[in-house]
């Protein structure tokens, strides 16, 4: 959860475009259900349903638009980094493990957001002029797995969703359908005793 606030306040557009991105998976899958049932009409579980799949979905995307800024913004980082190597070693200088780790934990107290991304890379055998672009790729690479990630979730969501809405427009459905036959057998059989 804290996350979702960092990239909230890293990123303002995040919210709108998670949110927009959000409502627009959710009409597609409205239209997709009442595509498929034509007949059928929503329920108010449907409608709950909806509401907390969008919510969900909402939280989702969010994240990923924060993350797609991120990847974005790696060359930012990436030059920050590079700052700082440059200011205290040699292009040509090996860094160790506690120099690479004291490195990211400053560039962590600038962008507190990267906290969650790259806080467990361990960066060894690189040079001063290495490190910056190794860093920077990690946190990209990384990103990438985190989006997927939140894709699969929103795929996780969405299946659960179709599957509980279907399930309370069905049972609609075949009730309507039983009312339809039930009143044209009784004109059937009101036909025949005119007879």
């Amino acid at each position: 959860m804290s996350v979702f606030l960092d990239i909230l306040s890293y990123s303002l557009s995040s919210l709108i475009w998670g949110i927009l991105i959000a409502a627009a998976c959710i009409g597609l899958f409205i239209f997709l259900i009442k595509g498929w049932y034509k007949d059928a009409t929503l329920s108010p579980i449907s409608y709950i349903v909806g509401v907390i799949l969008f919510i969900l979905l909402s939280f989702q995307c969010i994240l990923i638009v924060g993350s797609l800024k991120i990847i974005d913004t790696a060359d930012y980082y990436e030059t920050k980094i590079q700052q700082i190597v440059e200011s205290r070693y040699a292009p040509s200088d090996e860094i160790s493990l506690q120099e690479a780790d004291n490195i990211i934990q400053e560039i962590l107290d600038y962008f507190p957001i990267l906290h969650y991304y790259i806080s467990g890379g361990t960066f060894t055998g690189h040079t001063a002029r290495q490190l910056p672009h190794s860093i920077a790729t990690e946190l990209c690479s990384y990103m990438s797995w985190y989006i997927f990630r939140r894709v699969l979730w929103c795929l996780g969501f969405v299946i659960v969703g179709a599957f509980c809405v279907i399930k309370s427009m069905s049972s609609n459905y075949r009730g309507q359908r039983r009312v339809v036959t039930t009143q044209s057998d009784r004109r059937r059989t009101s036909r025949r005793i005119r007879r």
